[in-house]
Order: structure tokens, then C-alpha cells, then sequence
């Protein structure tokens, strides 16, 4: 099962577009943190929402979340040639029409990436969403020799997490080895917080908490402190670490709005 919202063919006629690889191996700024605290990051980035032009990877995404997305944030906002962009393009065309191939080069970069974080004395996450919305837990692999399991059940020492909109009935009884945290949008309502916290899920709120606003060196990287509490709940920053499986529980994730999300007016963004 998954969230693919058009028809597409498993196996089309001819060769899949080159990429270089499935996954950014702790390539960004937020990531890269991570490995302080002893992990290597892996972050699969697709083209989010219907930016393929062949599927709607992000069902669940608001209409501020698809302006303010991620998508826009980091060297993606300063590439002019869009090389990014179409990478991320044609790692899902990868995903949606060349399935065999797609299962068989995840589980070899996976391994890949075990291989790389053992010589590095470090412990290997890996996030699949990384710019999409998709139900991995109810995916299974073909074409390898994991055919028939779960990518969780392929990798059962890995840890997995994502960022998910969708909401708490949608994905329940998760993998052990998977952490979910809610993502908030304009369209959450003070119930579905509850919720999610209420089963264990934290939420991740975007906050635009600069007194600058965004000007001068506050553009590039905005110093200004996230709030301790809101709506009465403990916020903690997001920005330390990409890290989510380790945070505590019960809390409201921050992260400071980058990219398209700094002049966001939807209400995606929490302006403090």
C-alpha cells in the first residue's frame, strides 16, 4: 500500500535517468550535526508533493506547507540550474516507474551507508522522507533478496525516522526501528496535537521568531531564540540535531523557518 495518487508502471520500456545516488550522506548543514552525537545521517530526498509532474508524493500536504516546503531551503534556494531539483526528480521517477531497480539500489546504498558508518565508528539512520510523504511501513521490497519484506524488516538494527503530516490513525503501530514525528501545518487543529502527543508522537512547528525580520545577516542564519513553551507544551529545538528519535517526549519540536517559509503568510508558520 501506498499513497501514490496516480496510476504508474512498476516496469516502463528502457533505462532509468541517471542519479548519483539515492541518499545525501550527511551533506547538509543539519545533518552533519548529527555525527557530534555519533551517527551518520542518510536523507532520501524525492521531489515532494506533484513537483514530478507524475505523482503526489505528500497527500497530506497543506497548501502552506507546498509553498514553504523544505524543498526551497539550503543549496536547493541558491541553484539556479535547478540541478537539485531535477535530481530529486529523477530519483522519483526511479521510485514510481522503475520499482525492481528502485528496491534493488536502496538496499545496496543502505548497506552502503552501514559499511561507511562502521569504518567511521558511527551509528547509520537513515530517513526516507526526506522531501516527501510516503508509507514506507507498508511497502514491500521486490527484486532483491529481501522480496516480501518491509524495509524496517530488511534492516532491523537501523534506525529509521521521518517527519509525516499524516495523521495519527493513518500510521499506527509502527516498526520498532522507525520514529515518526507529527509535522504541524496551518491545517492542525489544537485536537490533532493532542493526539499525536497524547501517542506518544511529537509535533514539529516551524517558527518565525526573528526581531530582524530576516534582514541583513539575520537572512542567512536567524540567532534568535525559539520560545520555551507553546500552547502549553515544552518546545526544544530541532535545529540542534536532525536526531528526532532522540528527543523527549511530549514535546513541541522547533525549527526555525528557511527558505520560502521566512515570508510565509498561510499560518504554516508560527510567527513569534
Amino acid at each position: 500500500m501506498t499513497t501514490l495518487s496516480v496510476p504508474v508502471t512498476a516496469i516502463v520500456p528502457g533505462d532509468p535517468p541517471k542519479v548519483s545516488s539515492l541518499f545525501s550522506v550527511s551533506s547538509d548543514a543539519k545533518t552533519i550535526k548529527g555525527q557530534k552525537y555519533g551517527y551518520l545521517t542518510a536523507v532520501q530526498y524525492l521531489a515532494p508533493a506533484k513537483v514530478s509532474g507524475i505523482v503526489n508524493l505528500c497527500s497530506w500536504a497543506s497548501k502552506g506547507c507546498e509553498l514553504a516546503c523544505l524543498n526551497t531551503a539550503g543549496r536547493a534556494a541558491i541553484d539556479k540550474k535547478k540541478t537539485i531539483e531535477k535530481a530529486r526528480i529523477n530519483r522519483t521517477i526511479w521510485f514510481v516507474r522503475f520499482k525492481p531497480q528502485y528496491w534493488a539500489r536502496l538496499v545496496k546504498e543502505i548497506q552502503s551507508v552501514i559499511r561507511k558508518a562502521n569504518r567511521l565508528g558511527l551509528i547509520p539512520v537513515i530517513r526516507l522522507n526526506g522531501t516527501s510523504d510516503q508509507l514506507w511501513e507498508f511497502m514491500t521490497i521486490k527484486g532483491t533478496e529481501f522480496d516480501g519484506l518491509t524495509i524496517f524488516e530488511a534492516f532491523p538494527f537501523v534506525q529509521f525516522y521521518d517527519y509525516t503530516k499524516a495523521p495519527i490513525s493513518k500510521r499506527q503501530n509502527l516498526p520498532e526501528n522507525y520514529h515518526l514525528t507529527y509535522s504541524y501545518s496551518e491545517d492542525t487543529t489544537p485536537q490533532m496535537i493532542a493526539d499525536n502527543i497524547a501517542n506518544g508522537r511529537n509535533v514539529a512547528v516551524v517558527f518565525n521568531v526573528c526581531e530582524f525580520n530576516n534582514k541583513g545577516k539575520h537572512h542567512i542564519k536567524c540567532t534568535c531564540d525559539l520560545p520555551e513553551f507553546w500552547n502549553g507544551y515544552k518546545v526544544i529545538s530541532g535545529d540542534d540535531s536532525d536526531l528526532r528519535f532522540n528527543d523527549d517526549i511530549g514535546v513541541i519540536v522547533g525549527l526555525k523557518a528557511k527558505g520560502k517559509a521566512k515570508t510565509d503568510n498561510s499560518g504554516f508558520v508560527v510567527k513569534i
